[in-house]
């Protein structure tokens, strides 16, 4: 069973691992960027496109552009490719986005996992609560789709995408990071406080980009399914799964809370058992494939994003320098 666990840890959270360094090498990159903007810098760095995954209401007015006009968004295009990649990871393969690929997602795993260092385990809130709480993140997903693709025209949304605060969302996100008010820092430190103290606090309550994906796991065709002949009623799989889903009194989990961490798949002390795979069918996905698939799924997208020009702003360095200077 510490072998099985041990090849858990090694696979999915390798994944982690490597695009949180991948994110960290797309912030510094950004950072010199920048930089060297308002340096005035006679050295070139280019500005790193994978920047654009953390602006997602702008891929979401890109896409409603998009959709209307079926030009595709020349000034964050890598933030729409991202977007779109991420919905696609999710209809395939569940919300896996989640629990192997989000650095918030990462970084929420990490607190989760000092707090039950600290406390012993990982504290959890009253059902009835519980379940009020998780709507929130279904009313603020409603509120950003109502705002987005019901409130703006086509034209609305691409006069957005074309303004000089769409253009410069990157730069003012890296803004309001530098010079956090007292507000900003207050908020940050009470989620990562409530995440310690309560797993997934933000994923589970207050993601709204975690509630869309959720919806469209719905419809993807891999799902935790649990053979009801083999199963011994142990308990382990629900006792591992960091969504409090009950692993155990269903056939197939079809919960938008299952974010394919195959957590319950590798504590399960009866071989295939619990596997991750389609409703009917012999196609299976264990921990090395389904990290193939993942990664090369993402490759893929890319390098095709980037040689059919989908990829990289139109955005000059010349347009850099001036919409800086209205910041």
């Amino acid at each position: 069973m510490f072998s099985k666990l041990k090849a858990a840890i090694s696979w999915r959270h390798g994944v982690q691992l490597l695009f949180a360094i991948m994110v960290g090498y797309i912030g510094i990159d950004f950072l010199l960027f920048i930089n060297q903007l308002t340096n005035q810098s006679t050295t070139f760095i280019s500005r790193p496109p994978g920047v654009e995954a953390f602006l997602p209401l702008s891929a979401l007015v890109g896409l409603r552009a998009w959709l209307a006009t079926g030009i595709f968004d020349s000034v964050h295009p890598a933030g729409l490719v991202i977007f779109l990649l991420i919905v696609l990871t999710s209809l395939l393969f569940k919300r896996t986005f989640c629990s192997w690929i989000c650095p918030i997602g990462t970084l929420s795993e990490g607190l989760g996992k000092i707090g039950r260092t600290i406390f012993g385990r990982n504290f959890q809130l009253p059902g009835w609560l519980d379940y009020i709480l998780r709507s929130l993140k279904y009313l603020l997903l409603l509120l950003f789709l109502v705002a987005i693709f019901w409130g703006m025209s086509g034209t609305d949304a691409v006069s957005f995408v074309q303004s000089p605060y769409n253009r410069m969302s990157d730069v003012m996100m890296l803004e309001f990071m530098e010079h956090l008010s007292v507000t900003g820092i207050s908020v940050i430190g009470i989620l990562a406080l409530l995440t310690i103290v309560f797993e997934n606090f933000w994923c589970r309550y207050l993601c709204p980009y975690g509630a869309l994906l959720g919806l469209f796991s719905f419809l993807s065709p891999f799902k935790i399914t649990r053979n009801q002949e083999t199963c011994i009623q142990c308990g382990k799989c629900t006792k591992s799964c960091p969504n409090r889903i009950t692993v155990d009194l269903q056939t197939r989990v079809f919960s938008p809370e299952c974010t394919g961490c195959l957590n319950c798949v590798q504590q399960c002390p009866v071989q295939n058992t619990l596997r991750f795979k389609v409703a009917r069918g012999k196609k299976i996905l264990s921990l090395p494939y389904l990290t193939l698939v993942i990664l090369s799924l993402w490759f893929l997208v890319i390098v095709f994003a980037k040689a059919t020009g989908h990829w990289g702003s139109n955005m000059t360095l010349e347009t850099y320098k001036q919409l800086l200077l209205m910041i």
